[in-house]
């Protein structure tokens, strides 16, 4: 699972709490341990030369300044990487007693800009990182550190809050790609570490009501008319409700089925509400080792370095927490089946700036029939396929609201076909091979 992983130290709590956490996955993942620590000297030599009006008058001579200068420089040079090199030796010292490989880099720059360059450029499976370091004050939440890491390499990261690692691993599931990578990782930290795995799901119908409320109290009677808002409130309900809890259902379904694959126990738990606020609380009562979330959810859009549930999990949640990135993947079909983006008439679900067509509760349920008798299709138990990049790019060009259907239309085809990836040409194949599908004519 991971090979090569990256321990942030800094002789903190959390920063000891990482190296133990990182050991104990040495031993199960075979993985390498790099303890890097970095210090900043030039820091140091700023602030000197800051002070340097306030030094009595004997020391404002240019030459002795200069001297000072080279003396406090090389002082902190030297006692700098010598603090460095003794945090760098706890974490050999405990690497050591273990007998697992590792090394350990130490650099001299801005912490979290170093740590970032790092990740990017070594191939790192892993980055664990406390929560809050040394400069940590009663009441600190996140450290800047961790913050700016996390929001700007998409490895995954471990953000580490205890040296927990007994008890119930718990994975938010959502049916976005990264969602469905953190369930994969959820199932590899359970057979290997023997814990217990659940899987916890939350749609929100609950914007929708407040907008509807939001909206009869400003809507004047002609207004009210035009916009049929009873029809659309009892539309909303009927399909857009009940239809969010079925989607969410099948996400869970899904990942259930992946963890029975691997032999795996899995429980699973469908909420609705606020999504970082349920999986709060239902952390809070479970008191997991482990939250794994995918970086970010089915919202998603280019460029988005965090969501805002895994940020607001980030802060709140007390667990050791798994961000996965794009880091992890290879191999990974893209799998959401979220309707998002559905435009029944302008404003109703809360996207009043789509550019998608409004559609009607006739064409909504014709497309909630059809969903489910494509998704009650069977295919070879345990296939799965991969998508290039340009082929996900190709069927983003479909409506939301029926992209996803397409999407299992597509794997359903090169499974049948014995494709084990698919490409820009496979979904020319699939469209060519579907073409009575309108939602095709977009692409």
């Amino acid at each position: 699972m991971y090979k090569k992983i990256l321990v942030a130290i800094d002789n903190s709590l959390h920063s000891n709490a990482c190296i133990d956490i990182g050991i104990a996955f040495s031993k199960k993942f075979g993985a390498r341990l790099v303890g890097c620590h970095v210090y900043d000297a030039s820091l140091h030599q700023k602030r000197f030369r800051d002070m340097e009006k306030g030094l009595p008058p004997q020391y404002q001579d240019e030459k002795e300044l200069q001297r000072q200068r080279d003396l406090h420089g090389s002082l902190i040079n030297l006692g700098l990487k010598l603090i460095s090199d003794s945090y760098l030796d706890v974490f050999k010292k405990k690497c050591q007693e273990a007998n697992i490989p590792h090394e350990g880099l130490l650099i001299e720059g801005k912490n979290y800009h170093e740590l970032i360059n790092e990740v990017r450029k070594n191939g790192y499976d892993l980055l664990i990182l406390g929560v809050v370091g040394l400069g940590a004050v009663k009441g600190s939440v996140i450290g800047s550190v961790c913050e700016r890491v996390v929001r700007r390499i998409n490895t995954d990261v471990l953000i580490v809050k205890n040296n927990k690692m007994d008890g119930v691993v718990v994975v938010g599931v959502d049916g976005s790609t990264l969602s469905l990578s953190g369930a994969k990782s959820a199932v590899e930290f359970t057979r290997h570490f023997g814990m217990p795995l659940s899987a916890v799901s939350v749609f929100d119908p609950h914007y929708h009501r407040v907008a509807f409320e939001s909206i009869a109290t400003v809507l004047s009677k002609e207004a009210g008319q035009v916009f049929r808002f009873k029809e659309q409130e009892t539309l909303h309900e009927e399909i857009i409700d009940k239809g969010l809890a079925k989607i969410y259902q099948n996400h869970l379904d899904k990942v259930n089925g992946l963890a029975e694959s691997a032999g795996i126990k899995m429980n699973t738990t469908l909420m609705d509400g606020k999504p970082y606020s349920k999986i709060l609380q239902y952390v809070e009562h479970a008191k997991p080792a482990m939250l794994i979330l995918g970086r970010t959810g089915v919202h998603s859009t280019n460029g988005l370095d965090i969501g805002s549930n895994a940020e607001n999990l980030l802060r709140l949640a007390p667990c050791n927490i798994l961000l996965t990135g794009e880091g992890s993947l290879h191999g990974t079909s893209e799998v959401s089946l979220e309707s998002r983006g559905v435009s029944v008439s302008h404003g109703v679900t809360g996207v009043a700036a789509s550019k998608e067509p409004r559609i009607g509760k006739e064409f909504l349920n014709h497309i909630a029939n059809k969903r489910e008798v494509w998704e009650e299709t069977p295919v070879a138990s345990g296939v799965t396929v991969s998508w290039t990049r340009e082929a996900q790019e190709q069927t983003e060009k479909i409506p939301s609201f029926v992209r996803e259907v397409v999407r299992k239309r597509i794997e359903k085809y090169a499974i049948e076909k014995g494709y084990s990836e698919i490409t820009k040409e496979v979904v020319g194949e699939a469209k060519n091979t579907i073409a009575n599908d309108s939602a095709f004519h977009k692409m």
